[in-house]
């Protein structure tokens, strides 16, 4: 089999191998939606280490390790994206963000606020995925750059998206037992959207019963609230605080406090069609 080619994440280019064909194409229809890169700057490899295990190399250096070449997956991903929050040249703001008619709805929300959960939702209503990790906002157009990562569905989420469940020929579940790491193209083949502007800013707050209902915000407060979900803000400053600004002045800002998956995808629907 032909190795996968490279591919350019923000300008994190990687190539991607292993010990196993089965698992290198996985890992090739996980990164699918990413554009080519003419070479890569960093080589990604899943080898058996001498104890038994297998090891995940970076650049040839270990940076993670199982008993199985299929239960690395999430560790790499992991990796891909702590990297690409280092080193990305856009500001990125820790969200999730969606496509519709050209025009970009941004999620941004902490860890456990069930920013991944609403983006798939989304995505599976129609929207198209523009990533489910970082919004990665051009600094010069304030556009939003797509950074079509594989959708990260923690245990919680399982049940709300059985037809996404991996189905992988490998030997042991390693690689969906405690994440599914989703390819766009699982939801739909066109499911990836492209570079736009940012027409809304929604702020999801996940709460199990709580009333799902649109809370609109002032300019003032959504920028605030922006910044404290941007990667690096507190060491990149006024530059990035003016994309932010820009980008607030020009949207439509709200904070969505929902308990129900389906009555959030329906709210932010009726905002973007509205």
């Amino acid at each position: 089999m032909e190795p996968p080619p490279a591919r350019d994440l923000l300008g994190y280019r990687v190539a991607m191998a292993t010990c196993d064909p089965d698992l290198t194409d996985y890992l090739r229809r996980l990164y699918a939606a990413f554009p080519e890169a003419a070479g890569a700057d960093h080589r990604y490899s899943i080898e058996p280490n001498d104890d038994g295990r297998f090891a995940f190399l970076v650049d040839g250096e270990p940076a993670g390790a199982a008993d199985h070449p299929e239960g690395v997956v999430s560790v790499l991903v992991n990796h891909c994206n702590r990297q690409v929050a280092e080193q990305a040249l856009q500001v990125l703001v820790h969200a999730g963000g969606v496509e519709r008619d050209g025009t970009a709805v941004v999620l941004p929300a902490q860890m456990e606020s069930g920013k991944t959960t609403l983006t798939t939702g989304l995505v599976r209503a129609g929207f198209r995925y523009l990533t489910d990790e970082a919004v990665a906002i051009d600094r010069a157009t304030r556009r939003v750059v797509p950074y079509p990562k594989p959708m990260t569905l923690d245990r919680g989420s399982w049940p709300l998206f059985p037809e996404l469940e991996p189905d992988e020929p490998f030997g042991t579940d390693g690689y969906k037992k405690t994440q599914w790491q989703v390819p766009p193209a699982a939801i739909r083949a066109d499911a990836v959207g492209a570079a736009c502007a940012v027409g809304f800013v929604v702020f999801p707050v996940y709460t199990e019963g709580a009333t799902t209902e649109l809370v609109p915000l002032t300019r003032g407060e959504a920028l605030v609230e922006l910044a404290k979900n941007t990667f690096r803000f507190d060491k990149e400053g006024r530059p990035t605080l003016e994309v932010l600004a820009e980008v607030v002045r020009h949207a439509d800002v709200y904070r969505l406090p929902n308990g129900d998956l389906g009555e959030a995808v329906a709210a932010i629907s009726r905002l973007v069609d509205g």
